[in-house]
């Protein structure tokens, strides 16, 4: 069985942040993801790019999507 990569362990220089098409247009309060090509995805707010981000590896991010999708009540509100 192989080790488990680190999902932080990205060059933050090469993160692309991308709005989510989720969050809305008029009150600023965005979320903004960072893909990479490794499935690796990075989770962030839009108007504080130095605070902590979230980062799931591809099987993370998949179950975390799953579950909201099946509107897992642990992930509503």
């Amino acid at each position: 069985m192989s080790e488990k990569r680190d999902p932080y362990d990205h060059d933050p220089a090469s993160a692309t942040w991308v709005k989510s098409p989720f969050s809305g247009d008029d009150n600023g309060s965005c979320v903004v993801v960072a893909r990479f090509d490794n499935g690796d995805v990075w989770v962030g707010d839009d108007k504080n790019p130095n605070r902590p981000h979230l980062a799931f590896d591809k099987a993370e991010w998949t179950a975390f999507i799953q579950a909201i999708e099946a509107r897992d009540p642990r992930f509503t509100a």
